[in-house]
């Protein structure tokens, strides 16, 4: 029996507007990496005992508000950077150097960013960058000596408000997967300087979310997304093509979704949903049906949510880090 137990609250002066996991200190366990509304980027360890507690590590301030916020390995050195996208119509690089956070470049995208992507689509030694705009379009960056340059523009359809990336097994490049307001879902690749539609499949309401992740331990990731706000679909890829594996309805609305494997013992991954309530409920794939695993209601008033997962204490297992509102909630998984 798998049950969802709060470890910490943390409560903070301003909303938060992102939220990530990564080992910035290659200490073998994540960093909690949150983006306010002041325009800070902020990075914490966690720090386990009988009074557990979060300890900054690191801090950039004055940044114009962060509309949006991925990791990866940009500069191809094996360390996470930061990509933040904000409403002053910027893409920043920055990186964790010497225990501070430091803004590496500036590249101007012109128009308001709507979501973003850390990825490689090129099968090189670093990631690139996919930034979507309000103005339909797709932008592709990768880092080249000592700024971020424009790889390749698309536009597209409608607006894109969530992208993740697609990973294949045994292919050293990734595709990458978004849903737009005209309910599709789509997966895009990078070749010859362009970006490509490889595949699109009709999900039905506008598509508000987006996940990747393996639950079925397949060759290919498969997708969640979200429509009108309570439909979660889960998609797989056979032969090149999307396929709709199953749909059902969540409690309330999803305001976010990741999925990946996060219990260890099971079989497959799962699927991690917080909703509106501030509920945040695991899902677990059986085969034929996504199954409620265990559900935890953190904060007493509904409110936007941000959910994230890792291994914040360096024990191998896997917590799980919401954010509601102005404050942050350490849950752990335990599995009895």
């Amino acid at each position: 029996m798998t049950q969802l137990s709060l470890v910490t609250q943390v409560s903070f002066k301003e909303a938060i507007t992102s939220l990530e996991l990564a080992d910035l200190s290659e200490s073998g366990k994540d960093n909690i990496v949150i983006s306010t509304m002041n325009g800070d980027l902020r990075v914490f360890d966690f720090v386990s005992g009988k009074k557990p507690k979060l300890k900054e590590i690191a801090r950039t301030s004055g940044l114009p508000p962060v509309a949006v916020l991925d990791v990866g390995d940009i500069l191809g050195n094996g360390s996470p950077d930061f990509i933040v996208a904000g409403l002053d119509n910027q893409l920043r690089l920055l990186v964790f150097m010497d225990g501070k956070l430091q803004v590496k470049c500036s590249t101007p995208i012109g128009t308001l960013p709507t979501s973003l992507v850390v990825t490689n689509v090129m099968d090189d030694t670093s990631a690139e960058v996919i930034v979507a705009t309000n103005d339909n379009a797709l932008r592709c960056y990768g880092w080249f000596d000592v700024v971020l340059d424009k790889l390749a523009h698309k536009v597209v359809e409608s607006p894109v408000f969530s992208m993740r990336p697609l990973s294949i097994a045994s292919m050293p490049y990734s595709r990458f997967v978004f849903g737009d307001e005209a309910g599709y879902l789509y997966v895009y690749q990078y070749a010859d300087d362009r970006l490509h539609e490889i595949d699109r499949v009709k999900v039905g309401g506008e598509v508000q979310l987006v996940a990747t992740g393996s639950i079925t331990g397949g060759r290919y990731d498969e997708i969640a997304t979200v429509s009108d706000g309570r439909t979660l679909t889960l998609f797989g890829v056979e032969q090149q093509s999307l396929e709709s594996i199953l749909k059902i309805k969540t409690p309330d609305v999803a305001t976010a979704v990741r999925m990946g494997r996060i219990i260890d013992d099971e079989a497959g991954g799962q699927v991690l949903l917080t909703l509106r309530d501030s509920t945040v409920l695991l899902l677990g794939f059986t085969g034929l049906e996504l199954k409620e695993i265990a559900s935890l209601k953190t904060a007493p008033k509904p409110g936007e949510s941000l959910v994230a997962f890792g291994d914040i204490d360096g024990d191998s297992s896997m917590e799980i880090v919401q954010a509601v509102g102005n404050n942050l909630y350490v849950i752990e998984v335990e599995n009895e």
